[in-house]
């Protein structure tokens, strides 16, 4: 990566991931690393880009971090108990009550393919 900056740094769903590496691979050949990932996005990804940056606004309108949302559309929780494993990874995040955890679970599940 000699002589190489970074222009940008912001944090991505695998989705958004998966579709800027298939839009550098049309541009050229991808490294290593860019292969390996973008065949670790096409196995994982669960949604298209324009679903996961929909989800990731619908969940932070219920007051998830970026990191959070990301982190729920990434695993897709089907269940109330790994979703509050999730959003125990947010150390500052105070406890949340059932019935926001079920309007999560709800935009999950409308969302899950």
């Amino acid at each position: 990566m000699a002589g190489k900056k970074r222009i940008d740094s912001r944090l991505a769903s695998v989705a958004e991931v998966m579709e800027i590496l298939e839009d550098r691979k049309k541009g050229g050949e991808l490294g290593y690393e860019q292969t390996l990932t973008l065949e670790y996005a096409g196995k994982f990804s669960k949604l298209k880009e324009s679903e996961s940056r929909k989800m990731e606004k619908d969940l932070e309108d219920l007051g998830l971090t970026e990191t959070l949302a990301l982190k729920v559309i990434e695993i897709m929780p089907g269940e109330p108990n790994l979703l509050k494993l999730i959003l125990a990874m947010d150390r500052n995040r105070q406890p949340t009550d059932d019935e926001t955890i079920n309007k999560i679970l709800g935009v999950v599940k409308s969302y899950s393919i």
